[in-house]
Order: structure tokens, then sequence, then C-alpha cells
């Protein structure tokens, strides 16, 4: 059945989660970001955005993720056919928490349902990805690639696009918190190191395959342990006043591990909720900001679903 319109919801994700810069995301089962597609006669493409941070969001396609998604995936159908989108934003631009990649995946799989492409979820992925351009500057997947596929996912490769998805343990749970720091990605990215030595090349895959070895494990303590980072983190750690007070806090709290979530501001807790509560968690680290009088925002998440078609007109 042809339809002239479908809506589809992507969620929130942290990358990185420790050692795994531009390779580890996960999927959160709290905030949305949804886009809303329709075809039109004047062959361009129109976008509209409300919700959290809109007013910071362009409209151009070329500068918005979704649109240059959009853009693409029209372009592979050969349709003569105009669009327009309709982003609601549930994620705060900024934050650290996938709001650009969410956009990015609602818009691709909205976009291929509505234009019949038929492409499956790894490719709708390498489409999702160029949209980060807009955001990061460079075509990243490994937001996406989690708020596509869900769950927990790796990426072996870019180019070609490789990502493998794993269940995490039943009794993995997040404690987030996300403070008012103003940080875009493109600076968050403008202070890491061009070069790094062995030794911090060798603590990092260390630390990256213990993550990936507890999620085999499934032994959420042993995550937590994988969950260092020798570069990323030290790089961006001064952009985010108060973090290492808030890390602290976290693991008195009953954490497993912490990291920044992202790009930052915001900071994420691994808690096993056998042993200790999510929400106590992130108070702790919500705490620890105001300490520095800093206000933030807590939530608690667990890994959660993939992008999903809402609903199609006919």
């Amino acid at each position: 059945m042809k339809v002239s319109g479908v809506e589809a919801v992507a969620p929130a994700t942290s990358a990185n989660l420790g050692a795994g810069f531009d390779v580890f995301g996960v999927a959160l089962d709290v905030l949305f970001d949804s886009v809303y597609v329709e075809t039109t006669k004047d062959k361009r493409i129109e976008i509209t955005v409300e919700g959290i941070g809109a007013e910071w969001l362009p409209t151009i396609t070329t500068r918005n993720t979704a649109g240059i998604v959009a853009q693409e995936l029209l372009r592979v159908s050969g349709r003569r056919t105009g669009l327009k989108m309709r982003i609601k934003k549930g994620i705060r631009p900024g934050s650290g928490l996938g709001s650009s990649a969410a956009s990015a995946s609602a818009a691709a799989v909205a976009v291929n349902e509505l234009l019949e492409l038929g492409l499956s979820k790894k490719e709708l992925v390498g489409f999702a990805a160029q949209g980060e351009i807009a955001s990061a500057g460079t075509p990243h997947a490994d937001n996406v690639s989690a708020a596509i596929l869900g769950g927990f996912t790796v990426i072996r490769s870019r180019d070609p696009l490789d990502v493998t998805s794993l269940l995490m343990p039943e009794n993995v749970e997040f404690a987030l918190v996300l403070p008012e720091i103003s940080l875009s990605t493109s600076v968050a990215r403008s202070v890491l190191p061009k070069q790094v030595s062995l030794s911090d090349l060798a603590y990092n895959v260390g630390h990256a395959a213990t993550f990936v070895a507890g999620i085999a494990l499934n032994d959420v303590e042993l995550m937590g342990k994988g969950m260092a980072d020798s570069v990323i983190e030290p790089a961006r750690a001064p952009l985010i006043l108060g973090l290492n007070h808030v890390k602290e806090m976290a693991v008195e709290a009953g954490a497993a591990g912490v990291t920044i979530s992202g790009a930052g501001p915001s900071v994420i807790a691994l808690v096993n909720s056998k042993k200790a509560n999510a929400e106590k968690v992130a108070k702790a680290m919500q705490q620890g900001f105001a300490k520095c009088r800093i206000r933030s925002q807590t939530f608690c998440a667990k890994p959660g679903p993939g992008a999903r078609i809402l609903r199609q007109k006919p």
C-alpha cells in the first residue's frame, strides 16, 4: 500500500562508553526524537523543527542532520518528488545523548518506508551516518548504529561499514546526568589529540576488550572495569567542570563504571541493578554537579530498541 506520510521515532544513545571512541554505542529507552515525512509536488525538501532546542537547529537541508539523510535517500530513489519533514526534538542538542543521531536515524527509517526503498537497517545506518556531518563534521556511525539497530553496537569498520549488535546483560541499567553546560560536538572533537602513545593505545584496547568481555560473560562489574579511557576523556575533562568529582560520587553510590556520554557534557554511569540503585547513582552525580553550582537533570535508562515506524498516512 502506497502511503503519503510516515512518522518514525528514534531513541537517545550513548557513544564511546569509555575506551570505545567512535566504535561503541548503546540505545537508551528514555528520550526520543520523531520525524514525520510526507511527499510534496514542489521537488524540494522543506524542514520544520519543534521541541527541545529547536531554536538552535538549522532548517536548511544541507545543514540539518535529518535533511542530509533525506536528501541522500531521495537521490538514491530517483523519485522526482519533494519532501516535507517535521522534526520533534525530545533530546537536547549538544547533550552527548545522540540528539543529532536520533533525528538522522528517524529520518532514515521514515524516508525509507515512505519511498518504498526496501533498505535494510544496516544499510540505513550508512545513510544516517552521513547526517552526522552536519553536527560533527564527519560521518561517524557509533550513535546512529545504536539508534537504528537498538541495544549495544560495535563499529568494526566505517568504510566499508561493518556493524555488530550484542545484547547486554539483563541487569544492566544506566544512570545519567545532563548538566547545564554548553558543549557542541564540534568543540568536543576539536580538543582531541591527533596522535596517541603506544601505552595509551594498549590501555584503551585492553579496556574496550574488557567491556565486551563483560557483555559476553554476563558480568556487569567486568563491563564497568572496562569503562576507563586514557585518551579521549582526559582531553575533554576540562570542558566539563566538576567531572572528576561527579565520577567519584557515582562510584561511591554503587556505579560499576562511569564516563562521559558521547562528546558530553552528559555523564553516564553503568549500574548493576542486582547490587545498586540507578536513581541513587543519578542523584549522587547530580549532587556532584550541584557542589560546583551547576544545575543538571537526571535520567535512568536501560538498553532499548532502535528506531521504529509510529504511523503511516494513506
